[in-house]
């Protein structure tokens, strides 16, 4: 599996521009794509979202690559800056609630940036010190993670902010024992938010990995 993940970085009053923009336009022209297994969008601040795409294949993504590019142009009047982007085949991640292609849920975001220092000591991290607690967690839907060069990437879908906020306390003491300044070069950066437009394309079932 194979992800493309798009951090925009929006003007001044053009969050609700940029929400009807991916319902109204991304969406639609994404649907049906070969190769494409799921897209979803959550709002993370007044001038900031991310966007995240699974793919079957960075073979998939090429091929559309001049679709995406057409869309972002068409989105570039709404940003302050070009929009970080994010891709990488998947090192890790687990499906831990079944969900139905075309199926819905409300669904709270968390996904965290860094710089790492060693990616398999940080992957080591996620698999030893971090998928524990999720184990444990309450109301967790999904999580995956991919490296792009040294950048790390890794998210967690919820069904709630209060669920995701339990669990972030104990990750967060995790990581604080682990000492970031051991994985990371310089802090990590998490966006949180609601999912406010998503579609599966295919089922995604309890205990599946993407890996």
């Amino acid at each position: 599996m194979y992800f493309r993940i798009t951090i925009p970085s929006l003007q001044d009053g053009k969050k609700d521009e940029a929400i009807s923009f991916v319902k109204e336009k991304v969406m639609p022209e994404f649907d049906g794509t070969p190769g494409l297994l799921t897209m979803m969008a959550a709002i993370t601040g007044e001038t900031s979202g991310i966007n995240l795409a699974a793919y079957e294949s960075k073979e998939a993504v090429e091929a559309v690559e001049e679709k995406i590019q057409g869309v972002l142009s068409e989105a570039a009047g709404m940003m302050s800056a070009p929009p970080v982007i994010y891709q990488g085949d998947a090192v890790y991640g687990k499906v831990y609630q079944t969900m139905a292609k075309e199926s819905t849920r409300p669904s709270y975001l968390r996904l965290v940036v860094g710089v790492a220092k060693d990616t398999d000591a940080v992957l080591s991290f996620l698999k030893e010190k971090v998928e524990p607690i999720y184990e444990e967690s309450e109301g967790l839907q999904v999580t995956g993670a991919v490296f792009d060069g040294s950048s790390a990437i890794s998210w967690n879908f919820w069904d709630s902010e209060e669920e995701m906020n339990t669990a972030v306390e104990k990750l967060q003491a995790v990581l604080d024992s682990e000492s970031e300044t051991e994985l990371f070069d310089g802090s990590t950066i998490a966006y949180m938010g609601p999912v406010y437009a998503g579609k599966l394309f295919i089922d995604f079932n309890e205990g599946d990995t993407p890996t």
